[in-house]
């Protein structure tokens, strides 16, 4: 297993993203990825990610991916001009991912669906969308990595995972798998098995990235991985089967007070060490 462990800047994202790097650099976490929002991190001018690099360097923190901006961005916006504007937003995105030497930008393939045909018309504009995205990511390094959504929303069945695989078919797009995301669709089945190696999808080739983290199977609570109900150990043999070589990204909760911060990673980390020695000891047997 070759491997790299990382969090999510979702874990502090209501300060700006400056103030948590102190806090990574003294727990050792030097993967990260980033999600954009007004007042953590959403730079309109070059120099603000120049200057962001050179901070990152000073605390030896590598920016392995950025999650597409939330607030109002919506690839599968029935609008057209919403939908244009989002997808921009999404190849700001990969530019400012390219000037960090991050690996890719993970994306949501849309919002809320309210009915079946309303459903169908977003996937048709997703599909749209990403084949635009896709298209100006091949002019960089970038990779897309496609997210599970929530209950309700476009990409939040794996069927329709695969369908935008199928009809936008690059080596640059892939999949990001949220374990919260996956729990709180299919709890009735994973409760005793993962059930990921049944479905139709090449994970070897298209598993880009993976977010971690867990809930009880009835909303998105974002505890960390051993707080709620998720299978870790059926996870954990899933990865090792299928070789994964990427990074798995904790995204907790937001941590509003300093001393929440310090407990929140202190346990990420020791999470981290459970996992390593997991590994080990399933590797040797």
């Amino acid at each position: 297993m070759n491997f790299d462990f990382g969090i999510s800047t979702m874990v502090y994202y209501q300060e700006p993203l400056e103030k948590l790097l102190p806090y990574l650099h003294n727990w050792k976490i030097e993967i990260m990825e980033i999600r954009p929002k007004v007042g953590h991190f959403q730079p309109q001018r070059l120099e603000e990610v120049i200057e962001l690099k050179k901070r990152l360097q000073q605390n030896g923190i590598l920016v392995k991916s950025i999650h597409m901006p939330i607030d109002g961005v919506d690839i599968s916006h029935p609008e057209e001009y919403d939908r244009i504007k989002s997808v921009r937003e999404v190849e700001k995105t990969i530019m400012i991912a390219s000037n960090l030497k991050a690996e890719l930008v993970v994306v949501h393939p849309g919002a809320n669906c309210h009915e079946a045909d309303d459903r169908k018309k977003r996937l048709a504009l997703s599909i749209e969308s990403l084949k635009e995205i896709v298209d100006f990511s091949e002019s960089t390094s970038i990779k897309i990595a496609l997210e599970n959504t929530l209950p309700g929303r476009v990409g939040d069945r794996w069927e329709e995972i695969q369908q935008i695989m199928e009809e936008v078919p690059s080596k640059n797009l892939g999949i990001c798998l949220d374990t919260g995301h996956y729990l709180v669709n299919y709890q009735h089945i994973i409760q005793n098995d993962l059930y990921l190696d049944k479905l139709p999808i090449n994970w070897q080739d298209k598993l880009f990235h993976i977010h971690i983290h867990d809930n009880n199977g009835k909303g998105d609570a974002h505890l960390l991985p051993g707080e709620g109900i998720f299978p870790w150990p059926s996870f954990m043999d899933f990865v090792k089967e299928i070789n994964y070589q990427g990074t798995l990204i904790i995204e907790p909760t937001e941590q509003r007070e300093k001393y929440e911060l310090s407990d929140c990673l202190n346990r990420a980390m020791e999470i981290w060490k459970r996992m390593q020695e997991y590994f080990k000891v399933s590797e040797f047997q």
